[in-house]
Parts: structure tokens; sequence; C-alpha cells
């Protein structure tokens, strides 16, 4: 087992977007993965981190990182954070 990255993860949320914060914050972790920018094994912010730098409800970025796990893109360890997945670039429609 490698060990992780913490990263400052790079995105932008804008509230009175057409496009709901949710769908933002999971576009934004694909094109992230994709570009290779994440990594397999990279710790994402946690729920809390993101929805604080933001102003947005946690629940909203909990939705964000469960459609995520859902795809297969990202692993959420119950207690020690939200990682990428080994596979996750594969798990992407790129």
């Amino acid at each position: 087992m490698r060990p992780f990255r913490f990263l400052e993860l790079k995105i932008w949320i804008t509230k009175n977007s057409d496009v709901p914060v949710r769908a933002q914050i999971v576009s934004q972790v694909r094109v992230g993965i994709a570009s290779g920018d994440l990594r397999p094994g990279d710790r994402l912010p946690s729920t809390r981190e993101i929805a604080r730098r933001f102003g947005v409800h946690a629940n909203t970025v909990s939705a964000a990182y469960r459609e995520l796990a859902a795809a297969g893109v990202v692993d959420l360890r119950k207690g020690s954070g939200i990682y990428v997945c080994e596979n996750g670039r594969d798990a992407l429609d790129v």
C-alpha cells in the first residue's frame, strides 16, 4: 500500500449556477482524476471541510461523494476519509 497524498482539491463552486452544487463537485472531481491531477490513493478533503470552505450543506457534499463512490471512482473509508480508487480513472467515461 503506497502512502496517500493529502492535497488541496482545486474546485470552484458557483452557487447561482443552473448546475446543482452536487453535480459541480462530481464533475470537478472526475475532471481532476481524468487529467491526472488526482491520482489513485489520493485523499480528498472531508465532507465538512468542503462544506465549510464553500458555505454549502454537508449533505450536498456527502451526496456528491456517494455518487462518485457508486460509480467506482472514489472509496469512502468510514473514519479514514475519501480516496481516489486504484481503478478510478478506468471507471470514468473518457
